[in-house]
């Protein structure tokens, strides 16, 4: 144990010095021993184990696609539900009519029928800033487009909001006999080089009979096309997609497109069809001049719902039962969780004032010898268990007295290290105090009450804002935080292995605390 002196005892020591054989202890004689305030530093030993996510709130814009495989955690698959939305009062172009008596035309399109119809996945390309996918770019994959049932809509308007977590049970919303479309597609399209600007896309042809039916109930039921709600309940629920071949390829999706195309005359500048530049032997002017093009019809958006499904194979197990270390997996796969000697905290320093508390989490090198490997979590939040759930629903931000975030220190430590969670420790003992006094406390209350004050690390991503202050000088806030839902892994410093009744490997939680009085 390290002593500090404060400032008061310090000028004491000074004043001792100074004076000669006869007053070398009167400073320490006149200043009562229950007066004396030291610093002292020391550490406890935190337990720490795996423990499974199961499944995460995911409030994204972004839909993940695809599966990857990897050795140490085995597969997980990404699938997504996605709902599209129209433009208010949408209508499709009129089909052409020429008035000879007024010499006037009207409307474009050659019939009501639609002549091709596909969805469209659009991802981003990647690039050193932005990530549009991860894994083999290379990888023959493919994915199926399923559209909803009507159960879908039915739960997600009654059961609040259980959707944006990643278990959803997706085989409810959907027949397997709803296929709408399937196609092959590599993240990185070499052979075709399909590109729009700095994105990739991935076309799903689809039957344009569905497209006709669209169409005509647009001209009958004009009232379905009003707003985003109406159309998902009497035209398009909504789609769901899987990649259901292929292995190494995980695609970060921006957004669904559904394309119709349709034939149209070409028309002069009054609206009236040209005819064909050719004529036939007897001079006779050719049929009226038509193309064929495809329209941005509906799309998912920010507005509308998209719901991630992950799914992992049970090789994630072995991870929760190795008791030598401690891991991290995301997507909603494994979580560490830390066991606070609160109780040795309290019995030891309860009548002491806690000053900081650091708690250092180190990881091992990444050691892996595939080309292609997830990195560390470049930010974790740590958080009680039972805080968990609500924080992420209500779109909490990290308030450093009962959540913390903090940064992965690869490049001169590799560890996460949270410098004070004096506030945590301390809101945590006065809880359970207040608790134990206001009824009777069983081993079950006990039990219940160590296993909700766990402290779980989880990758996240932070958003934060940064705002000028004037002349070089700026504030950088945390605007909004979220669970980490790309691959990323690491293997902590840890574990809940003891010999002879104690931690082979624990965690130190070093507190520094000022006590009143002689140590």
């Amino acid at each position: 144990m390290r002593l500090k002196f404060t400032g008061f005892a310090l000028l004491t020591l000074l004043i001792l010095f100074s004076c000669d054989d006869t007053t070398d202890k009167i400073g320490w004689e006149i200043m009562p021993a229950e007066d004396m305030v030291a610093t002292y530093t020391t550490t406890f030993d935190v337990m720490s184990e795996t423990v499974k996510a199961d499944s995460v709130y995911a409030r994204t814009q972004t839909a993940y696609l695809g599966r990857y495989s990897d050795p140490e955690f085995g597969y997980y698959d990404a699938s997504f539900i996605t709902e599209m939305t129209t433009a208010e009062n949408y209508k499709f172009p009129a089909v052409y009519h020429y008035d000879a008596s007024t010499r006037t035309a009207s409307g474009k399109m050659v019939k009501d029928e639609c002549t091709e119809m596909f969805l469209r996945i659009s991802y981003n390309k990647n690039t050193d800033d932005v990530k549009g996918f991860f894994g083999d770019s290379v990888t023959a994959c493919r994915v199926s487009a399923y559209e909803l049932n009507g159960q879908w809509l039915a739960d997600r308007k009654s059961n609040g909001r259980f959707y944006r977590y990643t278990n959803i049970n997706v085989d409810k919303y959907y027949d397997k006999e709803g296929l709408v479309g399937s196609t092959a597609y590599t993240a990185h399209d070499y052979s075709k080089g399909i590109t729009q600007g700095t994105e990739y896309y991935i076309d799903i042809p689809m039957d344009p009979q569905r497209g006709t039916q669209i169409l005509k109930l647009n001209r009958e039921h004009p009232e379905y096309f009003a707003d985003g709600e109406t159309f998902t309940k009497k035209v398009m629920p909504g789609f769901y997609l899987e990649s259901d071949y292929g292995d190494g390829t995980i695609i970060y999706v921006n957004r669904v497109i559904v394309y119709m195309g349709f034939e149209f005359y070409a028309t002069d500048s009054l609206g009236v069809a040209l005819k064909k530049k050719v004529t036939d032997e007897k001079g006779k002017a050719g049929s009226d001049s038509t193309y064929h093009a495809k329209e941005y019809i509906f799309a998912s958006t920010p507005e509308v719902i998209q719901a991630n499904k992950f799914t992992h194979s049970e090789k994630l197990q072995e991870k929760i039962h190795d008791q030598d270390n401690t891991y991290l997996k995301s997507p909603a796969g494994v979580f560490t969780a830390l066991t606070i000697p609160y109780d040795e905290i309290n019995q030891k320093l309860g009548k002491d004032t806690l000053n900081s508390v650091k708690l250092t989490l180190a990881n091992y090198p990444d050691e892996s010898i595939y080309e292609i490997g997830m990195e560390n979590p470049s930010k974790v939040l740590l958080i009680r268990k039972k805080d968990l759930k609500e924080f992420f629903e209500t779109n909490s931000l990290p308030d450093s007295k009962t959540s913390f975030y903090v940064e992965h220190n690869a490049t001169e430590s590799n560890k996460y290290i949270f410098n004070n969670i004096s506030n945590l420790i301390k809101i945590t003992i006065n809880e359970k105090l207040k608790a134990k006094a206001s009824g009777t406390w069983t081993s079950e209350r006990e039990a219940k009450w160590v296993e909700d004050n766990k402290l779980l690390v989880v990758p996240v991503v932070v958003d934060t804002y940064t705002q000028s202050n004037g002349y070089n000088s700026s504030t950088t806030m945390v605007v909004g935080t979220t669970h980490d839902l790309k691959p990323c892994y690491a293997r902590l410093v840890g574990g809940k292995a003891m010999t002879n009744g104690k931690l082979n490997n624990p965690i130190k939680l070093e507190v520094t605390y000022t006590r009143f009085g002689q140590q």
